[in-house]
């Protein structure tokens, strides 16, 4: 369940919302005239969205992938080279 604040009631409690969420894994949606500003979330909330947020994007980068490869193999080139370029990228990143 999630609470909602208004950022100026917010402001003087910050602190204790901080240890509430932490210790409670509950959001703290904050507001200013009933639109949504901010949401305080714990940190075991963050690193599971971050990690799904991960997830998300190497699966969108191996369906790119696969449909750049199948375009360079439809073109009847050879698909190694997007291997040894990706593999290049990695040793300069």
């Amino acid at each position: 369940m999630e609470r909602t604040i208004g950022v100026d009631k917010a402001r003087a409690r910050l602190g204790q919302l901080a240890e509430e969420v932490a210790a409670e894994d509950e959001a703290v949606v904050l507001t200013r005239r009933g639109e949504v500003l901010a949401v305080i979330v714990s940190p075991a909330e963050y690193e599971r969205l971050t990690e799904a947020r991960r997830r998300v994007a190497r699966e969108e980068l191996r369906e790119r992938l696969a449909q750049v490869r199948k375009s360079v193999a439809d073109a009847g080139l050879d698909v190694s080279v997007i291997d040894e370029a990706i593999a290049a990228a990695r040793t300069v990143a």
